[in-house]
C-alpha cells in the first residue's frame, strides 16, 4: 500500500476553487472538533448575511409581481423571481446536506491519504484537473453574465419618467417597498449595492453547486480509473502466489465496495439540487430566449446581448451537470468492458472463480440523477434544449 504524505496538498489542490466559493457562503463543512467558538460565529453570520441578501431581493420582487398591472412587465420579472427561487432552495438544500458533504470530502481526503500506489495518484489527479476546468469555466460564465444582466441591463433600460413627471431610475431588479421610497437618496443606492452584493451570492451559489459536483464526480471517476490498473494488475503475473493474489482480489473487491458506497453518498447529497437547476434552467433558456425576440423588435441591443450571455451560462451550466454525469458513465462501461476481457485463465481455476462476483458488479450502472427521475448525460442536456426550444415557440406563438 502506497502512502501519500502528501495528501493534505492534494485536497488542498482538488478543492480550491470550490472551497473558496462555497466558505463566503458558510456552506463549506467546517472540522467540528477543531473549529473554535469565533470561526462557528463567523460561519452562522455569513449564513445569516446570505440568507438576507438572498430575499431581501426575492420578497420585493414578489411583492412587485403581484402589484404589477401590465401582463408584459410581468413577463420580464418572471425569470429573476424564478432564479431566486431555484437559488433559495439550492442554498438551503445545500446547508441541510452538510453532513453528507463532509463526508463526501472525507472520502475522497481517505482516498489521497492511502493509494495503491503513484500511478493511481496520478488518475486521481488527472481526473481532479479535469474537475476544476469546469468549476472555472462555470465561474466565469456565471459572473460575467450575472453581473451584466444587474449593472448593465438597468441601464440600458433607461430612466422612465410617469405621466406625473416623475422619473424613476431603474433598479438591478424589479422591487416593490411598502414603507419607504426606493428612488430617494440614499435609500436608492443601498438598494442598489444590496441587489449587486445578492447577486454575487447568488452566482456564487450556482457556482459553488457546479463545484461540487465537478469535485466529487471527477474524483469517482478517478476511482475507476484506480479499479481498472487494479483489474489489469491482478493477471499480469505469470507465475501468481495464492497468498499476493488473494490480497489483490481483495483490495480490488474492497474498493469496488467503497466506489459504490460513494456513487450513493453524491447521489444522496446532490440529486434534489440537480433537479432544481435542470428544471429551473429549462425555463429560464425559454423565457430569456422570448425576451430576446421582444428586444430584438425594439432595437435594444444592450439588453439582448445581456439576456444571450445569460442564456450562455444556463446552458454551460446545465452542460457541466451533464458532461460530469457523461463522463461517470463513459468510464463506468469502461470498467466493465476491462472485466470482461480479463484474462482469467492464466490464474488458478479456483481464483478464477473469484472474478465472477466482480464482473457482476463492474457491469451495474454507475449514473448520477437529477432527483432519481432523469440521468445526468449527453441525451438529457439535448432533451433540457429540445423542451427549452418547445416551450419557446409555445410562447411565441401565444404572444403573437
Amino acid at each position: 500500500m502506497f502512502r501519500n504524505k502528501y495528501y493534505k496538498d492534494d485536497m488542498i489542490y482538488v478543492t480550491h476553487l470550490t472551497r473558496n466559493i462555497l466558505s463566503l457562503l458558510g456552506i463549506w463543512p467546517s472540522n467540528i472538533k477543531k473549529d473554535t467558538i469565533g470561526a462557528k460565529v463567523w460561519r452562522y453570520f455569513l449564513i445569516l448575511i446570505s440568507n438576507i441578501l438572498l430575499y431581501c431581493v426575492l420578497l420585493p420582487g414578489i411583492s412587485f409581481w403581484f402589484i404589477e398591472k401590465r401582463a408584459r412587465v410581468r413577463i420580464r420579472t418572471i425569470p429573476v423571481l424564478l432564479f431566486g427561487l431555484m437559488t433559495c432552495s439550492k442554498y438551503i438544500i445545500l446547508l441541510f446536506h452538510e453532513k453528507n458533504i463532509r463526508r463526501c470530502l472525507e472520502h475522497i481526503e481517505e482516498d489521497y491519504k492511502v493509494v495503491t500506489n503513484a500511478k493511481a495518484r496520478d488518475a486521481m489527479i488527472t481526473s481532479a484537473k479535469i474537475g476544476r476546468r469546469l468549476v472555472s469555466l462555470c465561474a466565469i460564465f456565471m459572473y460575467s453574465s450575472g453581473l451584466s444582466f444587474r449593472l448593465i441591463l438597468p441601464f440600458a433600460r433607461g430612466k422612465v419618467v410617469t405621466p406625473q413627471n416623475v422619473t424613476l431610475r431603474p433598479l438591478p431588479c424589479p422591487s416593490y417597498f411598502l414603507f419607504f421610497d426606493a428612488q430617494v437618496s440614499p435609500i436608492y443606492e443601498l438598494i442598489f449595492a444590496i441587489q449587486i452584493l445578492s447577486g454575487i451570492v447568488t452566482f456564487s451559489i450556482a457556482s459553488g453547486l457546479c463545484g461540487l459536483a465537478a469535485l466529487f464526480v471527477m474524483h469517482a471517476c478517478g476511482q475507476l480509473k484506480v479499479l481498472i490498473n487494479l483489474m489489469t494488475n491482478l493477471v499480469e503475473e505469470k507465475l501468481h502466489e495464492k497468498r499476493e493474489l488473494n490480497r489483490k482480489l481483495a483490495r480490488m473487491v474492497e474498493h469496488q465496495i467503497r466506489f459504490r458506497s460513494f456513487l450513493q453518498l453524491i447521489e444522496n447529497t446532490l440529486h434534489q439540487a440537480c433537479l432544481i437547476e435542470l428544471m429551473g434552467c429549462t425555463m429560464l433558456i425559454c423565457l430569456l430566449g422570448y425576451f430576446i425576440i421582444m428586444e430584438w423588435e425594439n432595437s435594444n441591443r444592450i439588453a439582448m446581448c445581456s439576456y444571450f450571455s445569460s442564456i450562455t451560462s444556463m446552458m454551460i451550466n446545465v452542460f457541466m451537470f451533464c458532461y460530469t454525469g457523461e463522463q461517470l458513465t463513459v468510464q463506468a462501461e469502461e470498467v466493465a468492458r476491462k472485466s470482461c476481457v480479463l484474462e482469467w485463465y492464466r490464474l488458478p481455476n479456483k481464483d478464477a472463480r473469484g472474478l465472477v462476483l466482480v464482473i457482476i458488479m463492474s457491469n451495474l450502472p454507475s449514473k448520477i440523477t437529477a432527483g432519481k427521475i432523469v440521468d445526468l448525460s449527453f441525451k438529457t442536456y439535448g432533451d433540457v434544449i429540445k423542451t427549452a426550444v418547445t416551450y419557446f415557440n409555445m410562447l411565441l406563438k401565444m404572444t403573437n
